[in-house]
């Protein structure tokens, strides 16, 4: 496919660059025996190549044309214009030291090339040679001045380096060339500070207060200097001015409740506070923002909550929507433990002005959870599913409720469709307890390969989900089904808590589906001595264990106990009445 005339024009530009950048005595030499005819050759294969090159790059065929480029080096070893494209390569390639060596070769063989020069600090920057970079970029101030970026490039990498009087000469340079300015003087104001020359830095915000006369920002800079340099007088005094020409102005009320709590004056901090975040002025962020710094200063003791609830009941009742400062004042109830009673008002307020508000509809439903409110859990869970369909959490919650409600088909279809909507972002280990749920609740519809395959997806993304392993084991020694799987399931839950009771019924009852009796005995004894709450299915299947060993008074005793528990199915009943262990297909855990 031909270049079109555009690329074409774009190459030969470069090339033509390339060529005034290239003086013949850049050529490589052989041993001083060239005639005039070999230079010429030689110029014309480094022509052709480094067109070559030219285009392969333009191509996009970079690795080829990064090798002609190092082949028209080996033409013409000090040939600016190579170094530098193969200084620009090397950097894209990681070759930090390799990049910077050609970048330097560059400009020595051309110096009053700018761009290269700049590269050429970059590099340095590139490499953590500032000092290095900082050396080009002075050079560069003195050779081009009519560049005074350099200046403030120079400024700010002085300043990085705790060289603050340079920083200071390199702004006034630039001042000189392009006149004063508000951006520059704020810039030389802030390096005062950093110098603690608090005599300068006053000196810096009392011009730009003169400049800008009608600005009260630089008033009050100029207060803050004077407030840094704990002058607290002269700082109430400059912030008094500005609030005597202006009684609204943020910044100075901002200033005065500053100055305030520098100097422990509590009184006069709450009032300025109380006067600063009711000012129609303030917006609704910037009013929580500052309620948000004040907080730590007026929450010191039990007998502050009073004043900070009033304060806060008087915000969110402001004119205009205050839902930042509902926000924190819900956060603020929190974590002093208002209670339920007292946030739910305000999280239901939260939702009226933000109906999708996140924190509001989490809060609102871990109080359903709390209180095992089945109804609510899935009213608020509902809400909030509308506007975070992808929420898996909210779907674990609603089917939960659902299942402990005994409305398992809801239940399902709650964890199928949180499963179905769910984000890419999702942990998996909350996957896997919602597959596990599923597979519970297909479990208890009778839905066998539906249980099986929710318990497999949830070991797909938790491998180690015991309580899964444990049920699944379970289901399949019910089934006489895949019993060597089902014991390595389960002894893989014994060895992470053995002493679990419903993790030992299992496993010996698998040993006990595979009739290896006596080592389900020992688990037997094992469950029976440590353990002081059993179920009732759990002492029928003792005593079925017991009867296979040949114990069949024990095994009595446990079927009874069973019985005596809850247990009133008929298969108990036989096997007490003909003291033998009859085999009962229906029985299940």
């Amino acid at each position: 496919m031909t270049m079109n005339l555009r690329r074409v024009i774009y190459i030969l530009a470069i090339y033509f660059i390339g060529l005034l950048a290239m003086p013949i005595s850049t050529l490589a030499q052989s041993d001083g025996k060239n005639t005039v005819q070999t230079v010429a050759e030689q110029r014309r294969a480094f022509d052709y190549y480094y067109l070559q090159a030219l285009a392969l790059k333009e191509q996009g065929a970079h690795d080829a044309a990064l090798e002609m480029f190092e082949h028209c080096l080996r033409l013409a070893p000090a040939s600016p214009a190579v170094l530098f494209e193969l200084s620009t390569y090397y950097m894209y390639l990681g070759k930090k030291n390799e990049a910077l060596q050609m970048m330097q070769r560059a400009v020595k063989e051309e110096p009053s090339n700018f761009w290269y020069r700049q590269i050429l600090a970059t590099a340095y920057e590139n490499n953590n040679l500032l000092p290095d970079a900082i050396a080009v970029y002075e050079s560069m101030a003195s050779d081009f001045p009519a560049n005074t970026e350099m200046y403030l490039i120079l400024a700010g990498y002085y300043s990085e380096e705790a060289q603050y009087d340079k920083a200071l000469s390199a702004l006034d340079a630039y001042e000189r060339k392009e006149g004063k300015s508000e951006q520059i003087s704020m810039q030389k104001y802030n390096i005062c500070l950093l110098m603690d020359d608090s005599l300068r830095a006053i000196e810096e915000a009392g011009k730009l207060a003169a400049d800008n006369p009608e600005d009260l920002r630089y008033q009050v800079l100029l207060g803050d200097v004077y407030l840094h340099n704990e002058n607290y007088s002269q700082a109430e005094k400059v912030y008094q001015n500005v609030l005597k020409k202006e009684p609204g102005n943020v910044n100075g009320r901002l200033a005065m409740v500053n100055l305030y709590k520098i100097t422990g004056s509590d009184s006069l901090f709450r009032d300025e506070l109380d006067t600063l975040l009711m000012n129609p002025a303030v917006s609704p962020a910037a009013r929580s923002e500052l309620m948000a710094k004040a907080l730590p200063e007026i929450a010191k003791s039990d007998a502050d909550s009073i004043y900070i609830d009033n304060l806060f009941q008087r915000l969110i009742a402001l004119p205009g929507e205050q839902l930042p400062t509902a926000i924190l004042y819900a956060h603020y109830l929190s974590i002093v433990n208002a209670g339920e009673e007292k946030i739910t008002p305000l999280l239901n307020k939260i939702l009226r002005m933000e109906p999708e508000n996140k924190m509001a509809q989490l809060q609102l439903l871990s109080y359903a959870i709390k209180r095992e409110n089945y109804d609510e859990i899935i009213s608020r869970a509902d809400t909030a599913i509308l506007y975070n369909p992808e929420m898996l959490q909210l779907y674990y919650y609603r089917g939960l409720a659902c299942y402990l409600k005994k409305q398992p088909v809801e239940a399902a279809e709650t964890f199928r469709r949180g499963l179905k909507s769910r984000g890419e972002e999702t942990e998996e280990k909350l996957v896997s307890e919602i597959y596990t749920l599923l597979g519970d609740t297909e479990h208890e519809l009778g839905n066998r390969a539906a249980t099986l395959e929710a318990y497999d997806s949830a070991l797909v993304y938790n491998p180690h989900n015991i309580q899964v392993l444990n049920n699944y084991a379970y289901y399949l020694a019910q089934a006489d089904s895949a019993l060597d799987r089902a014991e390595e399931m389960s002894l893989i839950t014994i060895k992470e808590e053995p002493d679990n009771p419903i993790y030992i019924d299992t496993y010996m009852w698998i040993l006990f589906k595979q009739k290896r009796y006596e080592e389900a005995k020992a688990y037997a004894e094992k469950l029976i001595s440590t353990n002081e709450e059993i179920s009732a299915v759990e002492y029928s299947h003792c005593g079925d264990i017991f009867a296979q060993c040949g114990d069949i008074e024990r095994a009595i005793d446990f079927w009874t106990e069973a019985q005596m528990r809850g247990d009133d199915s008929k298969i108990l009943k036989r096997k007490i009445k003909k003291k033998r262990y009859i085999h009962d297909e229906k029985n299940k855990k």
